[in-house]
């Protein structure tokens, strides 16, 4: 990649904001010296590695270095032979410690993990240099043996020592010659501040004396030897500490390799770590590469406008149908912004870096981008705008290949403007034919008819607002742009007499143009208008339908509720009706006998018509439909696995079986099922409804076993559509009869699972709990 087109484009500045997100000195260095790849398979792979990094940033916050310092200068002091500092020990024990950390937290991302392969960090030494030196940079006493030994040794000669001093300083021969009854050093030797004139009083040596003259400071011979220990011991333990330090050198040493790929690994990975903050930052997407020469971009922003706040995404296509493209519109308008963004999203896509632009966008893997945007004019050069423009132009003609990108910023301009705009199309299908992609802006009409006439270029424009007289900074795509000049001379201040003249000078040929291109835009805006008021409609629209749909269902699961709720109640008042009757045939009293007959009986009726209305849910009508045979395929209302009809009773209750179920329900809840081939079917009905729809009890106690058993088998039926797995059935205690019957029924009905006797809390024998 060509540096001076990188700094055109800006790529430079992404590079700084990369590297301000780095928490390490290599890694920041890494950032700076970024470049994008022309390989597919490595971008790719760059790609997937700021994809996994996000999604650890994400996952995990915190996550980072941890303390990882820049050791390499320390690395190169150990290899020298070097004793190494407790600062420097330190920072390597920190920073194996920090790639344990960050290494651990990559294993589950391979993206990532990939890259600590063969960075190994050695715990050894670190655990030693722990071991050894102390948060505050000091050589513990336990780094060594002899280095405990010494040091308590030491400790013993020092309290000997201020014991004697102590003992000279309060005597009463010693107090009169002193300063002040203080003991200090000197040259690291224990003395006594004495006066001056009294200085040949107290045998000893000399070491220093006060800036006045007025006090000598004079080591006592009588502690003269108690200083010597001192001193010998002083000097033991710094030579300790000193090897102890050389021994942890030399550990630094034989594990530089490893060191060097532990830094090496650490550098990478706060490199892509940076990359996934500033995808977090930008609100930025992983871009679809490819290395067919497709640019793509939805909604797409500059990066660096984004980093500074507000800015207007751009939808922008090149590549594939059209190989050129030419954008124009108004000056301020945007067309400079555009260029540099298809250039450095693309550079970005190369780097590994995530675009700040939709997700589906696509941009393509090249192998060189040339740029000529901005004026390099120089006065000490003596280059003027165009011979800048053209020095550039020239370089991209000489070194453009098939798949290169080139991006030309007024393209022609400087000069006279028929001989630019020949100058520029001569360029533009120059590059064509050689299968260069380009993109380049300019405001001659000769440019905006080429691109209308020919085979694989395409015009665009930037929109402009023509009631604020504003650019809106958006790319249209198909249609070349007006220049609006005079709009935005107007808006300027420009004075409108001046307008005027100025219009008086245009040639209709331009002025006919303008008319056409101004009116195409009011089209293309009202169409994008309406198009937008389409779209919000059908999003009402769906939205309206999804609503009744839901209203809809809900509606049908309820008056499936209340249907089944209606024929528990209907059973049991068929029960009790029943019950009464036959209390009433065996009353004693004929004409108590008689009326309570009479209303058991109509309350038989009562309850039975209950039961029939019940199978049509409300607001349905009972539909006439044909006969259905025995034998014939069957769908039973609330069940979705169909059946095949057994047979259907005089009171008509249908037998039904369903897969390995036998089931009774009433014939109206039938209808004919198409025939169809046998398919794998589940073991047991699919079921619809809920636990709440029936009833958890069944009381049939007076009944006769044989009605108690129709009753029971359409009970368990609907508990069993209903969901319900757990029932209690009452039947009473009395003979043991329809308590036999009702147990023999259950042990054989296929939708039971087992029963037993209720507890003595739920009515013991005279009731049976079923579980289905």
């Amino acid at each position: 990649m060509n540096e001076g087109a990188l700094a055109r484009l800006e790529y430079p500045a992404i590079r700084a904001l990369l590297a301000d997100r780095t928490g390490f000195v290599p890694g920041r260095e890494l950032a700076l010296a970024l470049h994008p790849t022309s390989d597919l398979r490595e971008a790719e792979r760059l790609q997937d590695e700021t994809e996994a990094a996000r999604a650890l940033v994400r996952a995990s916050p915190s996550t980072g270095l941890r303390g990882a310092r820049d050791i390499r200068d320390t690395l190169r002091r150990a290899r020298l032979g070097g004793a190494l500092d407790p600062e420097q020990l330190t920072a390597v024990a920190d920073t194996v410690r920090a790639a344990e950390h960050l290494f651990s937290d990559v294993r589950p991302y391979p993206p990532l993990a990939a890259r600590t392969r063969f960075a190994r960090p050695p715990a050894d030494v670190a655990a030693a240099v722990e071991h050894a030196i102390g948060a505050a940079g000091e050589v513990l006493d336990r780094a060594s043996a002899r280095l405990g030994s010494l040091r308590s040794d030491l400790r013993a000669a020092q309290a000997r020592l201020q014991q004697r001093l102590d003992g000279l300083v309060r005597s009463p021969e010693l107090t009169r010659l002193l300063q002040d009854p203080i003991v200090t050093q000197r040259g690291g030797r224990y003395v006594v501040p004495v006066k001056a004139e009294h200085r040949a009083a107290v045998k000893g040596i000399v070491h220093d004396q006060s800036a006045s003259g007025q006090t000598v400071f004079i080591e006592p011979l009588e502690i003269l030897e108690a200083n010597n220990a001192l001193r010998e011991a002083e000097l033991a333990e710094r030579a300790e500490v000193q090897r102890v330090l050389e021994e942890l050198s030399r550990r630094v040493e034989r594990a530089a390799e490893d060191l060097d790929a532990v830094t090496g690994a650490l550098a990478a990975l706060d490199l892509v770590l940076a990359k996934a903050h500033l995808s977090e930052a930008l609100e930025a997407s992983r871009p679809a590469l490819n290395d067919e020469g497709i640019v793509d971009l939805i909604d797409a922003r500059h990066p660096l406008l984004v980093d500074q706040g507000k800015v207007v995404g751009i939808d922008v296509q090149l590549g594939g149908e059209f190989r050129v493209l030419v954008v124009t519109g108004p000056n301020t308008g945007g067309k400079t912004v555009t260029l540099k963004t298809i250039g450095l999203l693309t550079l970005m896509g190369m780097s590994g870096l995530q675009i700040p632009a939709q997700p589906g966008s696509r941009t393509p893997v090249l192998p060189r981008v040339f740029a000529d945007i901005g004026d390099e004019q120089s006065i000490a050069q003596s280059l003027s705008t165009f011979s800048s423009h053209l020095r550039n132009v020239v370089a991209t003609l000489a070194d453009a290949e098939p798949g290169d990108l080139a991006l030309l910023d007024e393209i022609g301009a400087g000069t006279d403007p028929d001989e630019g705009a020949a100058l520029a199309m001569a360029v533009l299908e120059t590059l064509l034919a050689r299968g260069v992609l380009v993109a380049a802006t300019t405001h001659y009409p000769e440019l905006k008819a080429f691109a209308l006439n020919t085979t694989g270029v395409r015009n665009a424009s930037m929109e402009f607002d023509g009631a604020t007289l504003r650019p809106t900074f958006r790319l249209r795509l198909g249609l070349p742009g007006a220049s609006n000049a005079f709009a935005i001379a107007e808006r300027l201040g420009l004075n409108r007499d001046v307008l005027r003249r100025a219009d008086t000078h245009l040639s209709e040929l331009h002025r006919s143009l303008e008319r056409t291109l101004r009116e195409a835009e009011r089209q293309r805006t009202e169409l994008s208008a309406a198009l937008e008021e389409a779209r919000v409609a059908a999003v009402d629209a769906a939205r309206a339908t999804s609503d009744a749909e839901h209203d809809a269902a809900r509606a049908r699961d309820e008056a499936q509720r209340a249907l089944r709720r209606a024929r528990a109640e209907a059973d049991e008042l068929i029960l009790q009706a029943r019950r009464a009757l036959r209390q009433a045939e065996e009353a004693s009293d004929r004409a108590a006998k008689r009326s309570l007959v009479d209303e058991a009986r109509a309350a038989l009726a009562e309850a039975e018509s209950a039961r029939a209305a019940a199978v049509v849910p409300v607001g349905d009508a009972p539909k006439a439909s044909a006969p259905i045979a025995i034998g014939a395929p069957v769908l039973i209302e609330g069940v979705a696995e169909p059946g095949t009809l057994l047979s259907i009773d005089e009171r008509g209750l249908a037998d039904v079986a369903a897969g390995s179920l036998r089931l009774r329900v009433p014939a109206t809840q039938l209808r004919q099922a198409p025939r169809a081939e046998p398919a794998i079917r589940s073991d047991r009905p699919v079921v619809q409804g809920s636990a709440s729809s029936v009833p958890l009890q069944l009381d049939i106690r007076g009944a006769r076993a044989e009605e108690a058993l129709a009753v029971l088998d359409r009970y368990l039926n609907d508990a069993a559509v209903a969901g319900v797995g757990r029932l209690r059935i009452v039947h009473g205690k009395g003979t043991g009869a329809l308590r036999t019957a009702v147990r023999a029924a259950l042990s054989e009905h296929p939708l039971v699972r087992m029963h037993e006797p209720a507890g003595p809390s739920e009515g013991g024998d005279g009731a049976t709990i079923v579980h289905l």
